[in-house]
């Protein structure tokens, strides 16, 4: 037969155990007692009915800083002049250690270049008129004989220069009309009639002139 057991010999043992689970019960109570804080209750502010609180307004007070006290002005210093001294130094010059003068050297004359007119205050005009001209070209000019054969008709344009003294130079045909007639023309040239000099201000200077010569078949 299995023998029972006896349960009050089993509650004895296990009496310490059910004790320490009972102390580290009040303990929690105590403690959970100490840290319950009855919450509080904050009543809501109405706004609209104005009786919220308003926070004061603090008026705020700013201190200007004293202006810049003027600086000094400082007067300016009167320089006092120095007195004036008097030296006397002599200077003397040796006249014998003087160097020679360098020689001045002449620069040879520009020769002015020779101004050619076309128009002057007083015009060159042949020996005798141009009626004397005109006398001196029918003289001497011949019609070619082939711008004769040709039937060519026309005026040549002689150019020349009147100098200072009266000359003809520097002829040549300016316009011409060939066949043998510019030739013509610078032949009977060739011992040229004299002319009156052009004068600009009282002073004979050089003229160029043009003159026409016409060849016309009777």
């Amino acid at each position: 037969m299995e023998k029972r057991k006896n349960p009050e010999k089993d509650l004895r043992k296990q009496s310490g155990l059910f004790f320490h689970i009972g102390l580290l019960a009040a303990m929690m109570l105590a403690v959970s007692a100490f840290e319950y804080r009855a919450a509080e209750v904050i009543e809501p502010i109405d706004i609209e009915s104005g009786n919220a609180i308003e926070d004061p307004i603090i008026p705020i007070t700013v201190h200007e800083p004293p202006p810049p006290k003027p600086k000094p002005v400082l007067a300016n210093p009167v320089e006092a002049e120095p007195d004036e001294i008097e030296v006397k130094t002599e200077v003397t010059f040796d006249i014998t250690e003087l160097p020679d003068p360098e020689p001045i050297l002449e620069e040879p004359p520009v020769e002015k270049a020779e101004t050619t007119f076309t128009i002057v205050e007083e015009m060159p005009a042949p020996e005798g008129g141009l009626e004397a001209l005109y006398k001196f070209i029918n003289k001497r000019l011949k019609y070619p004989v082939q711008a004769r054969r040709m039937g060519i008709e026309g005026t040549v344009y002689m150019s020349f220069i009147v100098d200072e003294k009266g000359n003809m130079v520097d002829i040549q045909i300016a316009k011409g009309i060939g066949a043998g007639c510019d030739k013509e023309v610078l032949r009977i040239f060739e011992n040229p009639p004299k002319w009156n000099p052009g004068k600009q201000r009282g002073i004979p200077v050089k003229v160029r002139q043009i003159i026409p010569v016409k060849f016309v078949l009777n």
